[in-house]
C-alpha cells in the first residue's frame, strides 16, 4: 500500500478509538443513573429486574456496529486509492506511449494534399485493369501506394531502427553523433591495414658476437632469448626492449650453430652443424652433453622437435628423413622421398610430419603408420624452400625460391594432390627463406634472405599485406623470423651479426 492509503487508514482508527472512548463515557453515565433510580427504588423497597441483555447491547453495538462502520470506511478508502494508483498507471501508460512515438522515425516533410488525396479518386477501373470492387474507395492513396510498395520491395535490414534503445542511451549516441566523438574500435581484433609497432634496440646489442645469425629461440618461461650464429657461439639474453643485457653465452669451438631447437620444456636447448656430432645443452645447470650422429646421418644443420618432445626429425642426404628418439637418440625410422628435403615441420599431436621438397611436391608422413599419408603439388613452386604449420592447424604456409608464398587450408589440402591456395603472396621478388604464424594465426612474417630488408608481413583472416611495415631501416639481409611466445615481441635475425627487435603493441604479454 502506498503512503496516502496508510495516513488515510491511521485517520479513520484514530476516530474510531475516540468515538468507542466518547461512547464509554455515556455508558458510564447512563449506569451511575440506573444505580441512583436503584437505590431510591430499593428504598421504597419497590425491587425491579434489570435484563444482562440489556447491559451488553450498548457494548456490543459500540464494539461490533463500529468495527462494520470502520470496515466500510475502509473500503471506501482503499477503492479511492485503487482508483489514484489506476490513474498513474493510465498516466505512466500514456507517457510510454508517448516515448514510443517520439522514437518514431518522423519526416522532415509532409504535404497536407496526400492526405486528402483518396483512393476512389485516382483509381478508375479500365480494361486492363478491370472494376476495383476489392478495394475501398475511400482509403487514403498514400496509404495504398506505401502497403504495395513495402510488399514488392521489403525494407532492408540496415534502414531498420532499433527501438530496444533505451531512451538515454539514443541521446547518448546522438550526444556522441554532434558533438566529434569518435566511437572506440574493438581493441581485441588486429587491425588489417595498420600495425603499431616499435623497434626497440637491437637484441644481441650487448655483444653481437654470434656471427651470421643461424636460430632464434624465445625461452617460453622467462623473458630470455637464445641467439645462434656460425661463428659457435650461442648467446641468452634478457628482453627489456632498452639494454637487452647478456645473460649467457656458450662457445663451441670449430663448431658453427646452423640450427638450434628448445624442447618444448623449454629447459634443454639442442645445436646441430655441419660436423657429425651435435650437442645438448642444460640451461638450468648449465652443463652440455655432445652426442655422435649415426651412421646415417652426416649432418645435423636441419632438424625439428617434435610438440610432444619425444621425436627430433632430422634432413638427411638423398632424400632421406630421419626420425630420432629425442631421449635416447635411436632412429626410429627412415622416411623417403624424391628429392632433398627443404622444410619440414610436425602437427601438433606430433603424428604427422610435413616435408617440403628442392622440387614442387610436399608430403605428409604419418609416424604412427610410418609411410605416407598424403602428397600434393604446391602451387606455382618449382623449387621449395620454407614452410610452417600455424598452431591451431588451419592454414599452411609454403615459401619457393621463386619468392611465392602460398596458404593452404590444411583440411582441405588433404583431400586432393592439387590443391589452390587460400591465398598467394607476390611482394617478395626473391628466395623466401623462412615464413612464420604467430600464436593467434593472425600474423604471418615472411623473408627473404637475398634483399636487405626484405621482409613482410600479412594480415589473416583478411589475407593482406601491412603497408606500414618494414620502415626505411636497415635490418640487414633477413635470415631468420621469429615471434615471442605471445606475440609481444618480433625478432628479425640477419646474415650482419644483429637481431632486430620490434614490439608489436596490439599484444600485450611476452
Amino acid at each position: 500500500m502506498s503512503d496516502s492509503e496508510n495516513e488515510s487508514i491511521q485517520d479513520l482508527l484514530e476516530c474510531a478509538e475516540e468515538y468507542e472512548n466518547l461512547m464509554r463515557e455515556k455508558l458510564n453515565t447512563e449506569n451511575k443513573s440506573n444505580e441512583n433510580k436503584h437505590n431510591s427504588a430499593s428504598s421504597n423497597k419497590k425491587h425491579t429486574t434489570i435484563s444482562d441483555d440489556t447491559q451488553e447491547l450498548p457494548m456490543e453495538k459500540v464494539i461490533f456496529g463500529d468495527r462494520e462502520g470502520l470496515l466500510e470506511n475502509l473500503a471506501v478508502a482503499v477503492g479511492e486509492s485503487k482508483k489514484i494508483i489506476d490513474e498513474k498507471k493510465a498516466g505512466a501508460a500514456s507517457e510510454d506511449d508517448d516515448l514510443k512515438d517520439s522514437r518514431k522515425r518522423k519526416p522532415a516533410w509532409t504535404d497536407a494534399d496526400d492526405t486528402d488525396i483518396t483512393l476512389g479518386e485516382v483509381k478508375r477501373p479500365t480494361r486492363f485493369s478491370g472494376p476495383h470492387n476489392h478495394l475501398r474507395q475511400d482509403k487514403s492513396y498514400k496509404e495504398y501506394l506505401t502497403a504495395r510498395y513495402v510488399r514488392t520491395v521489403p525494407q532492408p535490414k540496415w534502414a531498420e531502427l532499433d527501438n530496444k534503445k533505451v531512451s538515454e542511451d539514443a541521446e547518448d549516441e546522438a550526444l556522441l553523433q554532434t558533438v566529434g566523438f569518435v566511437a572506440k574500435p574493438d581493441t581485441n581484433t588486429l587491425r588489417q591495414t595498420h600495425l603499431e609497432f616499435k623497434r626497440l634496440k637491437d637484441l644481441n646489442r650487448a655483444t653481437y658476437a654470434e656471427g651470421s645469425i643461424s636460430s632464434i629461440q624465445f625461452i617460453p618461461k622467462s623473458t630470455a632469448t637464445l641467439v645462434t650464429g656460425t661463428s659457435g657461439i650461442a648467446t641468452i639474453y634478457s628482453i627489456d626492449g632498452v639494454k637487452n643485457e647478456k645473460l649467457h653465452n656458450i662457445r663451441f669451438d670449430k663448431f658453427p650453430i646452423m640450427c638450434a631447437r628448445l624442447k618444448p620444456c623449454g629447459t634443454k636447448a639442442i645445436f646441430g652443424s655441419t660436423k657429425r656430432i651435435y650437442y645438448v645443452y642444460d640451461l638450468l645447470s648449465a652443463q652440455e652433453m655432445r652426442y655422435k650422429l649415426p651412421e646415417e646421418v652426416t649432418t645435423l644443420r636441419n632438424f625439428r622437435i617434435s610438440p610432444c618432445g619425444r621425436y627430433m626429425a632430422v634432413a638427411g642426404r638423398f632424400g632421406n628423413m630421419h626420425v630420432f628418439d629425442a631421449f635416447s637418440q635411436e632412429l626410429i625410422h627412415t622416411f623417403k622421398q624424391n628429392d632433398d628435403v627443404a622444410s619440414m615441420c610436425f602437427t601438433a599431436d606430433s603424428k604427422n610430419i610435413i616435408c617440403s621438397s628442392l622440387s614442387s611436391k610436399i608430403n605428409i608422413f604419418s609416424l604412427t603408420k610410418q609411410r605416407l599419408a598424403h602428397s600434393f603439388i604446391d602451387d606455382g613452386c618449382l623449387k621449395g624452400s620454407a614452410m610452417d604449420l600455424s598452431l591451431d592447424q588451419r592454414l599452411l604456409a609454403t615459401g619457393s625460391m621463386e619468392g611465392v608464398v602460398n596458404v593452404y587450408d590444411f583440411q582441405k589440402l588433404q583431400l586432393s594432390t592439387t590443391p589452390k591456395p587460400e591465398k598467394t603472396f607476390l611482394n617478395l621478388r626473391t628466395g623466401i627463406s623462412d615464413v612464420k604464424f604467430n600464436h593467434t594465426a593472425e600474423i604471418l612474417a615472411m623473408s627473404s634472405v637475398e634483399v636487405d630488408s626484405a621482409v613482410k608481413l600479412a594480415h589473416f583472416p583478411s589475407a593482406t599485406v601491412f603497408a606500414n611495415f618494414p620502415r626505411k631501416d636497415d635490418m640487414g639481409k633477413i635470415r631468420v623470423v621469429e615471434f615471442s611466445p605471445n606475440s609481444a615481441y618480433l625478432a628479425l635475425g640477419s646474415t650482419s651479426k644483429k637481431v632486430s627487435l620490434m614490439r608489436l603493441k596490439h599484444y600485450k604479454y611476452y
